[in-house]
């Protein structure tokens, strides 16, 4: 039988409309598929434990400098954790969430919840307005980034992503990052074993009882071609000798199959789980799992904001109530003195959640992959809610770390002007909009989106801002 028939005759003839009509190609013929994993992080970095200078050039003009070339001394203490990947790294500064700006902006003129931390959260992965609900803190307006990439990228046997993390509390209010669609926020799991359970796909039956063989079967791992073989074991027994060859042909074809398609337990991937250590680590345990495995190709993780004692803080002081708001000189939100004490604890709560990025980086760079590794074949971006952690927008940085299989010029430490208007009347110049960063990203994960949520606003004096087209200076040139 050819593999359509086969297929056709498992009941899997949808799956068979996936197909090439060639042959299946061998494992070590197939491109290696692009990955992308969205950390976030509440509150945002401190320019002055991030950026980096680059010498002789105009703050008024695009200018670079190469990482590569850079002692680690040199490094800015946010960005010296990631200094072994150098090479790998996209530092990005000047990036505005123009968006949230223009909606804030429009709240102001309307009535709706305009609690910045609301609405930074429901623009940050959708570039878009937030949906405004009656009596309930704002919500996301479109379907996020992260479930737009993995809606396209989706397959028979493959999680489209996996949403892990915490809750993220600010003003008392759960705040989701990641939505299927406006005001759905995407189902988020919170515990590392539950996580696991969920990536393999055990499912713990309702009945106390003895399984039934359809409750057996809903068990399994949710791979309709590991089940297709698992049915041909049950068959074998009740085959002659030229029945059993024949079913020993077609279990090789439905494994050839699997592989082809990239589902499926490979030679890179270990399915045990280390469920020792901090939960984060643990989370970027799973993702390094889920990669390897080809369980999903898009991840989003938000980062929980640890308790100040953890950072070597007092036990009275909150990272964001204490701190966040007063550590920035000369920029302080909500009424709040600047402190020395409180800008040095952004730095360390940055260094923080670097250390922990550090392990999935780790991880992922240690699966050897073709001439290289996993890393090279994904993109790793650290988001931040917001641009600094006293509620700027004009200025938030991004961290990429990875190749994505070559879609971006890696090496780099990237600075935009803020040369543009602002949506917000008597607030600072901004630089590009960080919707057009999420229409790279769709460009490095092979789709051809020109524009993703917002298409443009309109600044405070009147100017239109234009959010398309992606930022061409983190591509390679063509």
């Amino acid at each position: 039988m050819r593999r359509r028939q086969l297929l056709k005759a498992l009941g899997l003839g949808a799956l068979a409309s996936v197909l090439p009509r060639g042959r299946i190609a061998r494992a070590d013929e197939v491109a290696f598929p692009s990955r992308i994993v969205f950390f976030v992080t509440p509150h945002g970095h401190i320019p002055k434990g991030w950026n980096i200078d680059i010498p002789g050039a105009s703050a008024n003009a695009y200018a670079e400098r190469s990482l590569v070339e850079m002692s680690e001394a040199n490094f800015s203490e946010g960005l010296r954790p990631f200094y072994a990947y150098r090479d790998r790294m996209l530092a990005i500064e000047g990036l505005s969430h123009t968006s949230v700006l223009a909606d804030i902006a429009e709240i102001g003129r309307t009535t709706g919840d305009a609690n910045n931390h609301s609405v930074s959260v429901a623009g940050l992965l959708t570039g878009s307005r937030a949906l405004q609900r009656s009596g309930s803190p704002c919500s996301g307006g479109i379907r996020s980034i992260d479930q737009e990439i993995a809606a396209r990228t989706s397959a028979p046997g493959r999680f489209g992503s996996r949403v892990y993390g915490f809750d993220y509390v600010p003003n008392q209010t759960v705040a989701p990052f990641s939505f299927l669609g406006a005001g759905q926020a995407t189902p988020s799991v919170a515990d590392p074993q539950t996580a696991f359970a969920d990536l393999m796909g055990f499912v713990k039956p309702s009945t106390t009882g003895p399984l039934s063989r359809e409750q057996t079967i809903a068990t399994l791992r949710p791979s309709v071609l590991d089940t297709a073989a698992r049915e041909y074991e049950l068959l074998a027994p009740q085959l002659g000798a030229e029945g059993k060859r024949k079913l020993d042909a077609h279990r090789a074809l439905v494994r050839d199959l699997e592989l082809g398609l990239g589902t499926g337990l490979t030679a890179k991937c270990d399915p045990s789980f280390d469920a020792n250590g901090h939960q984060v680590v643990q989370f970027m345990r799973l993702i390094k799992l889920a990669f390897s495995c080809d369980l999903t190709r898009v991840a989003t993780f938000v980062c929980p904001v640890p308790e100040t004692t953890e950072l070597g803080y007092p036990a009275d002081a909150t990272m964001h109530g204490t701190y966040a708001h007063g550590s920035i000189e000369n920029a302080t939100a909500c009424g709040a003195p600047y402190t020395l004490t409180a800008e040095r604890a952004m730095i360390d709560l940055d260094k923080w959640h670097a250390a922990h990025l550090m392990e999935l980086l780790n991880g992922l760079d240690s699966i050897l992959e073709g001439s290289g590794t996993v890393l090279d074949h994904t993109v790793v971006v650290w988001l931040t809610e917001l641009g600094t952690p006293t509620h700027q927008h004009h200025d938030a940085p991004v961290v990429m770390i990875g190749g994505c299989n070559g879609a971006f010029q890696t090496g780099r430490y990237v600075r935009y002007p803020r040369n543009l208007p602002n949506p917000m009347k008597g607030f600072p110049l901004t630089g590009p909009a960080h919707n057009r960063l999420h229409v790279s990203l769709l460009k490095a994960m092979g789709q051809p989106d020109t524009r993703f949520g917002m298409a443009n606003a309109t600044a405070a004096d009147g100017t239109t801002l234009s959010f398309q087209g992606p930022l061409r200076e983190l591509h390679k040139a063509v």
